[in-house]
């Protein structure tokens, strides 16, 4: 199971990583779908690793990272 939960986190970890890094290289908006998406599914999947670890300021962190994203989900999806 804990190398279930990592690869997990480890794939959460590359999302968020990877939204951001597309973001600075201009190839998304931050007001996309893929962008907000990208964050969710990644803060999602290190907010399961956290809880597994029982990582605390993991969990916090993350939370808010995927109510960003759903923030930014239902007020930018009539843009796209």
């Amino acid at each position: 199971m804990e190398i279930i939960i990592s690869i997990i986190g480890w794939i959460g970890f590359l999302s968020c990583s990877l939204s951001f890094l597309l973001l600075n290289l201009k190839h998304l908006k931050f007001d996309s779908f893929l962008y907000q998406g990208l964050n969710l599914f990644g803060g999602s999947g290190l907010i399961i690793s956290s809880l597994y670890y029982v990582d605390y300021p993991n969990i916090a962190s993350n939370a808010l990272w995927v109510l960003i994203s759903i923030y930014g989900i239902t007020k930018y999806k009539d843009k796209d």
